[in-house]
């Protein structure tokens, strides 16, 4: 028996569709949850649709995602995973739509499974929780499916996606799972049933890249070790402009993004900082950068950009890694 989730899908996919899929954490990633401590999760199943708080920019995000590159409404499929409560779907669901979300399933954790066995490190334990859910998800998804991760750094999300996208990809053997998970705090029980659901997948295309918003850390280099596969990005827009040079969102869209932040109180100078911030990791090119820049002046939501310096070669570097290399920190696989 593995790790209790509580799934929903409101989407089948046909076996032959091929294209980009969505799953994105809810806690901290697009709510401001507050799981870090028992008395904010205590908090978590009496709260209603109007207590919960979105952090600014990201529903604007999810709703370009649906929306897509093109100038017709694409409907890219856009999936959720929330560590609250199954019983909180319908609450979580009722923001989505407030904010005008359109989603294609969620899948929550049981509290109830959890209390039942009596194991309350699974409250707050998420790498076994996370993937049960991820791989839960990916055995209802098409081969031709590929996946974009989105959530946090509050948690082990950075941590949960690589190991995910390592072991789709077949860098983790399927072997050697059990003693990573459990390396990395994943109960015993859960640890094997985890590895049972890989077992069983069919082969597919894996996870494209995994974005990660910014909270807890300042310096972007703690990202180092887990580049090009996924990527920390300071906010919203960050990630909205990154998806647009992977050909996910348009450009007017990472404009509506960037205007959000600022109908939320976000100086024009800090959006400006964070476009050049792009061009220093090497997530866009200069001209990229510039170009970006010159049409968010125009819309009076940056100060004119004169110069957006020059990628750092260390990141760079990360950028030229290839697709053989290991997602996870090698610290994560005992080897570091």
């Amino acid at each position: 028996m593995g790790f209790p989730i509580h799934r929903a899908n409101y989407r089948t996919l046909e076996p032959g569709w091929e294209g980009e899929v969505f799953v994105a954490d809810i806690d901290r990633t697009y709510l401001a949850t507050e799981i870090s401590s028992m008395k904010g999760m205590a908090r978590i199943p009496f709260e209603r649709a109007a207590d919960k708080v979105d952090i600014a920019g990201m529903a604007r995000l999810f709703r370009e995602i649906r929306r897509g590159p093109g100038p017709e409404r694409r409907d890219t499929p856009l999936y959720f995973v929330s560590a609250s409560p199954a019983q909180l779907r319908p609450v979580i669901e009722r923001k989505m739509m407030l904010d005008g979300i359109g989603f294609d399933g969620t899948t929550f954790k049981n509290w109830v499974g959890v209390f039942r066995k009596l194991r309350l490190r699974r409250l707050r334990e998420q790498v076994g929780f996370k993937l049960t859910a991820l791989l839960a998800g990916r055995a209802e998804l098409p081969r031709g499916a590929i996946e974009n991760l989105i959530g946090d750094d509050l948690e082990t999300d950075p941590l949960t996606f690589a190991l995910y996208a390592d072991v789709l990809a077949g860098r983790i053997p399927v072997t050697d799972l059990f003693r990573i998970l459990r390396l990395n705090g994943v109960m015993e029980g859960d640890a094997a049933a985890i590895v049972t659901a890989r077992r069983r997948l069919a082969p597919g295309r894996g996870v494209k890249r995994a974005y990660i918003r910014m909270e807890r850390y300042v310096d972007p280099d703690v990202f180092l070790d887990y580049g090009p596969g996924v990527i920390g990005c300071r906010g919203p827009f960050q990630m909205a402009a990154v998806l647009m040079r992977e050909g996910s969102v348009s450009e007017e869209g990472v404009l509506r993004v960037a205007g959000s932040l600022l109908l939320r109180g976000l100086a024009p100078e800090q959006l400006s900082e964070r476009l050049r911030d792009l061009c220093g990791r090497a997530l866009l090119s200069p001209e990229q950068t510039m170009a970006l820049g010159e049409r968010m002046a125009a819309q009076q939501q940056i100060p004119p950009l004169t110069d957006p310096g020059l990628p750092d070669p260390k990141w760079e570097a990360v950028w030229r890694r290839g697709p053989e290399r290991l997602w996870t920190p090698p610290r994560f696989v005992g080897e570091g």
